[in-house]
């Protein structure tokens, strides 16, 4: 049930909602109405949540998910879309990087 998966993944059970309104997660629906979600959603879930949390938009977390869901999405994948949006942000406050070295910006 939806309340099941929102204390298994301390997400809002409105989120959830949103995210399956978005078809970013998907559910069966039992007779009496109630949502059923497969074991697996779970760690889609947490995928989305942190992904939200690191600033990316729902539209983006789409064209990874289906990735990340088959096994596909490389650490190095996020880390590159982690860096484009930090160099996203750094456009957007008008910071230009020329050296960055641990310790050292």
């Amino acid at each position: 049930m939806i309340s099941e998966l929102s204390a298994k993944t301390r997400v809002s059970v409105h989120r959830l909602r949103r995210y399956e309104a978005d078809s970013l997660i998907e559910s069966q629906r039992l007779p009496n109405g109630y949502r059923v979600y497969d074991e697996k959603i779970v760690k889609h879930v947490i995928f989305i949540a942190m992904s939200r949390e690191m600033g990316f938009s729902l539209p983006f977390i789409a064209e990874y998910l289906p990735r990340f869901k088959a096994g596909k999405l490389s650490a190095q994948d996020m880390i590159e879309a982690i860096l484009a949006r930090v160099a996203e942000f750094n456009r957007w406050c008008g910071i230009e990087v020329t050296v960055a070295e641990p310790g050292f910006v």
